[in-house]
């Protein structure tokens, strides 16, 4: 709470109030509401992240190395995608997104109650949805939202309206990926009405009549769990990253590192020539460097990160642990620094409907935040389509000089022969 509050000695109250964020009839509720019951605290669907940016403080620069490992890069851009649907849902309803979170707040404070921010962090709600997600659902989902936000769909077209007028930016998310990943938005939902109850009960049971401001989408599941509080699962389970059982790419990554160790392996035991498996690392090395320095470059990258990015994609192709972009944006944070703000900067760039494709590109290109990102998407995606062209158009041509691609094969069946009969001398 952002001050202290003394609890009575009986059980205190709880009265659930759910708004639509984008009306302004919800903000006019909350002001009379909490005016009329004058509670002892008014519990916000905000984490402190939000809060700040409704009060309009400076944010601290982002951690961008929490960026560039594993798929924060996309987590963070389907957050960036939420934030924009929601602002240009405002626009819609000639609203600032938030404001009635942000009336609530400025009517405590205004009348000396308490503020308690019930919410978890949206960086984790963002992730553990994001884990549950499929593989193809996740291309889906940023595939359907690149598309409307380019201007090839109307997302409003697409979205049920009454849906994301009842909820704020993260139960609007979950009602337009329902369809993506019905089974995931559910359980997310669920997590976030459970996790505010949490709150909500331990705030009860100190004495405190609250007032507790909430998406409309929030209400009916937070009364459930506040009527009976023995449902509430442990808040251990609500919090905390969320681990994926089973990764297609990682599994992916972990076969071809597995392949390629094989390959040459099996080459070397066969007894082939020194120089045609130099030949082999030097190609694989400069195809990787070339597409990754290349595609870094592209992106707006700087000579040194993308240079670093090439240099380690040979490396980084075969250790699914690893990934070009990451090394990349490391060096490119030595040039640039990125904000929370960088978020609104895009947003306001896409709401652009009069200016050309080309210059809102490149508008969104000088935004810091963009341009990280892009860097580390795109020096990963030139070592992914470096490694497939290495596989299926390089190897075939330098295996020529070796009976080809059947030749490859029998050398590599020679090598398992001659790895078999070694390990059987050792037992013999």
């Amino acid at each position: 709470m952002s001050e202290s509050a003394e609890p009575s000695p009986a059980e205190g109250s709880v009265r659930v109030v759910g708004t639509a964020h984008v009306s302004a009839d919800s903000v006019a509720e909350v002001e009379q509401v909490i005016d009329d019951k004058r509670p002892d605290v008014v519990a916000v669907e905000l984490d402190e992240g939000r809060y700040r940016q409704l009060k309009g403080e400076t944010p601290d620069n982002l951690d961008a190395s929490d960026l560039l490992h594993g798929n924060t890069v996309f987590q963070f851009l389907a957050y960036w995608l939420l934030s924009y649907i929601q602002t240009r849902m405002g626009e819609r309803f000639d609203i600032k997104p938030g404001a009635d979170m942000m009336a609530a707040v400025e009517t405590a404070e205004s009348l000396g109650i308490n503020v308690a921010l019930v919410d978890r962090d949206i960086q984790v709600t963002i992730q553990r949805f994001w884990a549950r997600m499929t593989f193809l659902e996740k291309l889906r989902m940023l595939w359907q939202l690149t598309v409307g936000l380019a201007g090839f769909g109307d997302e409003a077209e697409d979205i049920d309206m009454d849906d994301l007028t009842n909820a704020d930016v993260v139960t609007a998310m979950m009602a337009e990926f329902r369809r993506f990943s019905p089974g995931g938005a559910e359980a997310l939902i669920d997590e976030r009405d459970a996790f505010i109850a949490h709150r909500l009960v331990a705030l009860r049971e100190q004495g405190f009549d609250v007032v507790a401001i909430v998406g409309a989408g929030h209400r009916a599941g937070i009364l459930g769990y506040l009527e009976n509080p023995a449902t509430l699962p442990p808040m251990q389970s609500l919090v905390g990253v969320q681990k994926k059982r089973f990764s297609v790419y990682k599994a992916f990554g972990y076969l071809f590192t597995l392949g390629f160790l094989v390959f040459f392996i099996l080459l070397a035991m066969a007894g082939a020539r020194n120089g045609f498996l130099l030949e082999l690392f030097v190609a694989f090395f400069l195809i990787n460097g070339i597409f990754s320095f290349t595609l870094a470059k592209l992106a707006g990258a700087h000579w040194s990160s993308a240079t670093v990015g090439g240099a380690v994609a040979w490396m980084t192709s075969v250790n699914p642990l690893l990934a070009p972009g990451w090394f990349s944006g490391y060096v490119e944070l030595r040039y640039t620094s990125v904000n929370i703000t960088d978020i609104g900067k895009l947003n306001d760039i896409l709401s652009d409907e009069d200016s050309p494709m080309g210059e809102l590109w490149s508008r969104m290109k000088a935004v810091p935040l963009f341009r990280l990102i892009l860097i580390v998407a795109m020096t990963n995606i030139g070592s992914m389509i470096a490694s497939v062209l290495f596989a299926f158009v390089v190897l075939p041509y330098m295996a020529a000089d070796v009976g080809g691609i059947d030749g490859v094969a029998r050398l590599m069946v020679q090598g398992a022969e001659n790895s078999a009969d070694l390990i059987l001398r050792q037992f013999t």
